[in-house]
């Protein structure tokens, strides 16, 4: 986070956003000690936790296992593999039976879903805090065009350049489209006449009512 908006770069920032952005700092460097690479003994106690109540898998060799097992899960937490052993062990993981040993890539893909909401945290605080500089950049901008419109003549300064831009510039007049005489009776000689629709009225059953 400190290459987004590391301390000396809080005073570009108005006070509004300054301690929001702190406050972003902060947390992700909470997510960042929350989510540090274990050391390798947590890696160790959990495979011999594993090994020790749970079948190995067939044709497994323990000593693959252990080296497979130890790249799987060396960028994740301690306190992720811990809670992931915990679920096999304790049966609350999907499409396991309980029985046999997870292998290296499902106790791992486990362990990240543990982690990942932590993850998806930092990446929309990290969205956030690019914004804050946005956000302060528009301000900014809308502020000089307030100051900007709030001096005397300001209007009048406008109306000049918009007659200098268009000086010289033709001038489109709206005319009415008209036919001439001759025109408009071949037109009206063109079009079909029609004689009005006979009435339906006298077959409605209101007439007939009336009438009756």
């Amino acid at each position: 986070m400190h290459d987004l908006v590391p301390k000396d770069q809080f005073d570009r920032l108005p006070e509004r956003y300054r301690q929001r952005a702190r406050g972003i700092a902060f947390r992700v460097g909470e997510i960042d000690r929350l989510t540090a690479h274990c050391k390798p003994a947590a890696i160790r106690d959990a495979a011999i936790r594993l090994c020790g109540q749970l079948r190995p898998q067939p044709g497994i060799e323990i000593t693959d296992f252990a080296e497979e097992f130890r790249r799987a899960c060396a960028d994740l937490p301690e306190w992720a593999i811990s809670e992931a052993t915990n679920d096999f062990l304790g049966g609350r993981v999907e499409n396991h039976t309980g029985q046999f040993m997870p292998t290296c890539a499902e106790f791992a893909k486990h362990a990240r879903s543990i982690v990942a909401p932590f993850f998806a945290e930092r990446v929309g605080l990290r969205r956030e805090a690019e914004k804050l500089f946005d956000r302060a950049e528009d301000d900014r901008r809308r502020a000089e065009i307030a100051i900007e419109r709030a001096k005397p003549g300001h209007r009048e300064w406008v109306r000049n350049l918009a007659r200098s831009v268009t000086a010289g510039a033709p001038q489109i007049a709206s005319k009415p489209h008209t036919a001439d005489q001759e025109m408009q009776e071949r037109i009206d000689a063109l079009k079909v006449k029609r004689e009005p629709p006979p009435s339906k009225l006298d077959q409605t059953s209101i007439v007939r009512g009336v009438r009756r």
